[in-house]
C-alpha cells in the first residue's frame, strides 16, 4: 500500500485516494479540537488549522490533477453556488482520466509485478 502523502501537490490521487486522505486530516483536525478543548486562543487556532487547510488545499489540487485539470481551477470555489457544485462533481464523484496524464500515469493502474523472476 502506498503512503498516505497529505503536503505533495504534484502527481495524481484517485477518487478512493482522496475521500481516505480527506477523512484522515478531518479525523485528526477533529481529535486535536477535543484534545485542546473550546478555550483555544486565536494563535493556536492558526496554528491547528493552517496545516490541515494546507493539506486539504494539496489534496485537491493533486485531485485535480487526476481529472487532467491544473490546480489553479480550485480558484472556482470563489464562485458563489455553481463553483464549489462543480469541485464537489469534479473531486468527489468522477473517476480521474484513465490514460496518463502530464501529472503523471493512472493510479489505479498496477505499477509493476512483486514477483520478478531473472
Amino acid at each position: 500500500m502506498k503512503s498516505l502523502q497529505f503536503f505533495k501537490a504534484g502527481g495524481r490521487l484517485s477518487r478512493g485516494g482522496f475521500w481516505l486522505h480527506g477523512l484522515v486530516v478531518w479525523g485528526v483536525l477533529y481529535l486535536v479540537w477535543s484534545a485542546l478543548g473550546s478555550s483555544t486562543a486565536s494563535a493556536l487556532t492558526w496554528l491547528v488549522n493552517l496545516p490541515a487547510l494546507a493539506a486539504l488545499v494539496l489534496l485537491c489540487i493533486r485531485r485535480l490533477h487526476d481529472r487532467n485539470y491544473s490546480g489553479w481551477w480550485l480558484l472556482l470555489v470563489a464562485v458563489p453556488v455553481a463553483g464549489a457544485l462543480w469541485l464537489v462533481w469534479q473531486l468527489a464523484l468522477r473517476r480521474g482520466v484513465p490514460e496518463g496524464n502530464r501529472w503523471g500515469p493512472d493510479p489505479l493502474l498496477p505499477r509493476g509485478d512483486y514477483l520478478v523472476v531473472r
